[in-house]
């Protein structure tokens, strides 16, 4: 095989490359986002929890910590 014979295959695999790259990048930015976001959501229900007093309320009613 010569020299030209192979470039395509190279070419190919240089775009299979940049392509999983590119697939692999934009993965981890929407796996940062649902995490964020779930991060957040979680955040907010522990806030509701605090501020409504739904926490002391389980916690009395099936022997969590006291405060």
């Amino acid at each position: 095989m010569t020299r030209d014979e192979q470039r395509p295959d190279l070419d190919q695999a240089a775009r299979l490359v940049a392509e999983s790259r590119r697939r692999a990048e934009q993965d981890a930015r929407e796996a940062r986002e649902r995490a964020r976001s779930k991060y957040s959501l979680a955040a907010m229900l522990r806030r509701l929890r605090e501020e409504n007093g739904f926490e002391a309320i389980m916690n009395d009613a099936f022997g969590g910590r006291r405060d």
